[in-house]
């Protein structure tokens, strides 16, 4: 081995320092094979940590975005419930006041709604089919009788009309349930000349109009009825029409053959006059 003036030694037996030319060695294999391995074993360790703390923060912050989504959502549930009650509210202050209007225009007979209109046409039936057809049906149904007066006849032919608006017509705003055949068996046994040809032609007409003019009220929500209460005594002489001529002084109403249409409501309204039988006047 080689040895400069810096050599190992001079003789004495002292050491001296390394060449340039020397090899130098830091530690064995060994250490070096090792310590490789605790960095490893550091780096898994530390890995490990702080996916632990990411996974921890990560599952507290969804726990409480969980916790705020959950109050946000009552809140809006809650805010929901109010606006659907605010609504519920409206629309009960809207229902009022259009019904209301409604009202203040039948009474003020300006009203335009459907209802309306149709109780009108209803009530154009039913006047008409008393007036006019059950008229004509009952001059086949009763004959006059021997020596029958005018009158006498006039007002049995307006009796047994009274008759059959209260079969036809009574309640209105129920579908007609009686049978054709059951009314008629009632007029016969009643003395009447139902076996007449004219009659059952008529009859059946008339039996069909009054069916559908029942079907017809029944089917508006606000319905109506005949006024079979009213107190002809206080009725004055143009809240009624006369079914046998035109009213006269010293006339009265007799008898009621044929009540008002009288539409349902808070405030109901007649849509016909009460049809009576006149009285002739005292000494006429």
């Amino acid at each position: 081995m080689h040895y400069g003036e810096s050599g190992l030694g001079d003789g004495d037996g002292e050491q001296g320092e390394f060449t340039e030319s020397e090899p130098r060695r830091f530690w064995p294999m060994g250490g070096q094979a090792k310590s490789q391995r605790e960095l490893e074993a550091l780096c898994h360790q530390l890995r490990t940590e702080i996916a632990g703390d990411v996974r921890s923060q990560i599952q507290f912050l969804t726990t409480r975005t969980d916790r705020k989504a959950d109050d946000v959502l009552r809140e809006v549930h809650a805010l929901g419930e109010q606006l659907g009650a605010v609504a519920r509210n409206v629309q009960l202050i809207v229902d009022a006041l259009r019904d209301q209007g409604v009202r203040d225009a039948f009474d003020g007979g300006s009203a335009t709604s459907d209802i309306h209109h149709r109780h009108l046409d209803l009530a154009k039936n039913y006047s008409r089919l008393v007036r006019q057809d059950l008229r004509q049906l009952v001059r086949p149904l009763c004959p006059q009788q021997g020596d029958e007066g005018a009158m006498e006849l006039a007002r049995r032919r307006a009796h047994v009309v009274s008759q059959l608006v209260v079969t036809l017509f009574q309640p209105l705003d129920q579908p007609l349930s009686t049978e054709r055949e059951q009314i008629v068996a009632e007029l016969r046994a009643s003395g009447l000349a139902t076996d007449v040809a004219q009659f059952r032609g008529q009859f059946d007409a008339v039996f069909r109009k009054a069916a559908e003019l029942r079907d017809g009220v029944a089917d508006l929500p606000i319905t109506a009825h005949l006024d079979f209460a009213v107190d002809l005594t206080a009725l004055p002489a143009d809240h009624y029409q006369a079914w046998n001529g035109e009213q006269a002084d010293g006339t009265r109403p007799e008898f009621l053959i044929a009540p008002a249409y009288v539409m349902e409501g808070d405030r109901p309204r007649n849509f016909t006059k009460p049809i009576v039988f006149v009285a002739p006047a005292v000494g006429s």
